[in-house]
């Protein structure tokens, strides 16, 4: 149960709780994790919530995350259950029998930094999706989390690079660079918060031409590899996990 000395409100009604091991959807994860450690360090830099966890917010994506994503890190089975059921539900046909024969053994991640590719001729730092998953040289999945927030729909240096197709091509450069035979990305939200998530994933998915022009610096994706990754981006909506433990506390 959650006391008032567990947190604080700020002056737009969010809740911060003080530390992971008070908020509801971090307090039984693994908060010793090294992947966790480091996002848990980015706190905020003012209000009533200054010095607290970022990650510790009320609307953070990344606790959802967290929450959901971490006990696979350490129990095979629901890792298999719940990769397999995601590829399915966002990729239904297209996705290779051999990555799912692979994902059991398949490596998960929490926000990896990569590199936009060489070629891209404008500015730009590292990318950072949610959920790197890495499927032996079959397949590398990409899964960027929304929660309360809209996807990004420009970078600091270009007005015109929305998140999505940032994520194909970082995504597409890094699994080249992996000798990985291709690459998939995810926009998951959580909950049925209405965000612009499925409608920026539909101005890729199955359109092939969007993804070249918008690309068109990338020489090194041939027409086909662009067919391919108009097939490899999907929009998934899973519960709000605070709903879902509501239920599972009621």
């Amino acid at each position: 149960m959650t006391s008032l000395g567990d947190y604080v409100v700020t002056t737009s009604g969010v809740m911060v709780w003080k530390t992971p091991e008070a908020h509801p959807l971090l307090k039984h994860t693994d908060t010793a994790h090294p992947e966790f450690l480091s996002k848990v360090a980015e706190s905020f830099p003012k209000g009533k919530q200054k010095g607290l966890p970022k990650l510790c917010s009320e609307n953070s994506e990344d606790a959802c995350t967290w929450h959901y994503w971490s006990p696979l890190l350490h129990d095979e089975a629901k890792k298999t259950l719940m990769l397999t059921r995601l590829l399915r539900e966002a990729f239904a046909g297209e996705v290779h029998s051999q990555v799912f024969e692979g994902v059991p053994s398949a490596k998960v991640r929490f926000w990896p930094k990569l590199n936009p590719p060489p070629s891209r001729p404008q500015r730009e730092g590292a990318s950072e999706p949610d959920v790197m998953i890495t499927v032996g040289r079959q397949a590398v999945v990409l899964v960027e989390a929304k929660y309360r927030s809209p996807v990004s729909e420009c970078t600091t240096y270009d007005a015109e690079r929305d998140q999505v197709i940032r994520l194909l091509d970082v995504g597409s450069w890094y699994s080249k660079q992996q000798n990985c035979d291709r690459s998939y990305v995810i926009v998951l939200q959580y909950s049925e918060h209405q965000t612009n998530a499925e409608e920026v994933v539909g101005r890729y998915a199955s359109r092939p031409e969007s993804i070249r022009r918008a690309l068109s610096y990338r020489r090194d994706l041939t027409m086909a590899d662009c067919r391919q990754l108009s097939r490899s981006v999907a929009f998934v909506r899973w519960p709000d996990p605070f709903d879902m433990r509501k239920v599972l506390e009621s």
